[in-house]
């Protein structure tokens, strides 16, 4: 190769363009050029140091432009002067302040929020089912049309029936048989009453025969004093004809009046033998008569017995003729029908969905009446999440807005009231966690005014606010960054040097996380590049919020 040497005139004009550019930078820095090397030629003897500062100044006077450009295009602007190179020199270099984005810090308030998907309900509702089976004869009308979903229906009104023509028969045969077992009962009370009107003839003949008997027994008494007051005139009346002092005539007549009392006294005593056979006689007709009160009286309860079957039979004929139609329970609507006249209908379509998908047992049941006057939402909260809430927590329920930022993480406190669809509290809380699930139940009642566009059995995402500071010191949660497993934040001095502060953390929102300590109201906190921060570096401040 070919050496170049410049000459005397291009030494002074590169001088000059050197020294008249010179003031255009304001950095160094210095990059050599490796040494050409050419290994097919025959190396030249070895220069002396004269001849290679020469060589290298010649070669820096021509290139210099070159090492300008990649300069700037490295992040620097260097000024080369190949003249006054020399070994001893060192290049000096300075990094430009890094760029990033900052939030004040702002107070006030903030909530902590469980948000969690639920089913929305009707406080009240009510699943209606036929008992039995059988084609659906009647649908109740409408302005001259069949029922349909989303009619209005009033308390007690009969909304469809099932054939019911065997049932309304077995209700009369029950109600015959009532009629005819209430005669019965009739009778044997009348026969019941005989007896006892008979019992009480027989006791009355009873006290009749006790009352002849006694007057008999005194009968006999009189007729035995009777007959005693004769044996002793008569033997009076012995002594004196014994000795002659009477005539045996009036003896005789006194004998007579002995005869005549003893036949006194056995005729009384037969009176009191036939009294005391008549009370005998009147006391069988009473035992009689007590037998029939209670022949009678088992009759009366056998056919009470029999009534009461009777009305059993009538009681389940009628409950399974009320089981044929379909009441409305309460004012409400229609949420579900699937059912129209004609079609037949058996219980074990519902039952077959017991215990599985839900979804099946609402198309297979017949109807579905809700009152919208009032909605809840239940939810299932995880066990940690669920012990955050309590009865009287206020509720959010998130419009399509909501739930699609929550997924781009750009939901805020502020949006979500301001878009929810409908705001209530927590009703209740389930104290049991559901084993399979491991969950918490939780009711929200929603506030009436807010649920104008909320649908009974709808799935929707709710927000609870669990916890709540009106007067806080808030960043954006992004702000905070963790080293060490310790919470910093990274604030910006009015000199915009950066300060890594270590920060107490107090209630987590959705997109804010309060400072208890370690930020002020007012300062500037680093948004974005927190993670080539380190303490004490300058920064250039863009687009500050």
């Amino acid at each position: 190769m070919k050496e170049y040497s410049p000459s005397k005139d291009e030494k002074l004009n590169n001088s000059h363009h050197s020294h008249s550019d010179e003031s255009h930078f304001t950095q160094t820095a210095v990059r050599e050029l490796p040494p050409e090397e050419h290994p097919d030629e025959h190396k030249p003897d070895k220069p002396s140091k004269k001849e290679k500062d020469h060589k290298i100044k010649a070669g820096f006077k021509k290139y210099w432009w070159l090492l300008a450009l990649l300069g700037a295009l490295a992040g620097g602007v260097a000024i080369v002067r190949p003249w006054e190179s020399t070994p001893e020199e060192t290049p000096t270099t300075q990094t430009a302040p890094l760029s990033v984005r900052t939030i004040k810090a702002q107070r006030e308030a903030i909530r902590s929020w469980v948000s969690s998907e639920g089913r929305v309900r009707a406080a009240k509702y009510k699943h209606l089912t036929f008992e039995v089976e059988g084609d659906v004869t009647y649908l109740a009308r409408r302005n001259g049309r069949r029922l349909r979903e989303g009619d209005t229906v009033k308390q007690g009104e009969l909304l469809a029936r099932v054939d019911d023509r065997e049932l309304v028969a077995d209700v009369r045969q029950a109600e015959a048989a009532i009629a005819e077992a209430r005669k019965q009962r009739a009778a044997s009370a009348a026969q019941v009453a005989q007896a006892q009107s008979q019992v009480s003839q027989a006791r009355s003949q009873v006290s009749q025969a006790q009352s002849q008997v006694q007057n008999a027994r005194s009968q006999v008494q009189k007729a035995q004093t009777a007959r005693n007051l004769a044996a002793t005139n008569l033997e009076r009346y012995r002594l004196l004809i014994n000795s002659g002092a009477i005539a045996r005539q009036e003896f005789d007549t006194r004998q007579n009046a002995l005869r005549d009392a003893e036949a006194d006294v056995r005729a009384a005593q037969s009176q009191v033998n036939s009294a005391e056979s008549q009370v005998q006689s009147a006391r069988s007709q009473v035992e009689s008569a007590q037998a029939g009160v209670t022949a009678a009286q088992q009759q009366l309860e056998a056919t009470s017995s029999s009534i009461t079957t009777a009305e059993a039979r009538l009681t389940q004929a009628q409950v399974a003729l009320e089981g044929a139609s379909i009441y409305a329970p309460f004012d409400g609507v229609v949420a579900y029908l699937n059912y129209t006249e004609g079609e037949y209908f058996t219980p074990q379509a519902v039952s077959s969905q017991l215990g599985g998908d839900y979804q099946g047992i609402l198309e297979r049941i017949p109807m579905v009446i809700i009152d919208p006057s009032q909605y809840e939402v239940i939810v299932d909260l995880a066990g940690p999440t669920g012990e955050q809430v309590e009865p009287n927590q206020t509720a959010y329920v998130a419009s399509e807005t909501n739930i699609k930022n929550n997924n781009g993480g750009n939901t805020t406190n502020d949006s979500l009231i301001a878009n929810a669809r409908a705001s209530g509290e927590v009703f209740a809380v389930n104290p049991a966690i559901s084993p399979g699930g491991r969950a918490i139940e939780a009711r929200i009642r929603l506030n009436p005014a807010t649920t104008k566009n909320i649908r009974h059995g709808e799935r929707v995402l709710t927000w609870i606010a669990v916890e709540e500071e009106p007067n806080a010191i808030v960043v954006p949660i992004n702000t905070v960054v963790y080293r060490d497993q310790t919470p910093y934040v990274f604030v910006v001095n009015e000199k915009e040097v950066v300060e890594q502060r270590k920060v107490e953390l107090g209630i987590r929102g959705i997109t804010q996380q309060q400072i208890i300590s370690g930020v002020k109201a007012g300062e500037s906190v680093i948004t974005q590049g927190q993670n080539r921060l380190v303490d004490g570096a300058p920064v250039t401040v863009i687009n500050e919020q």
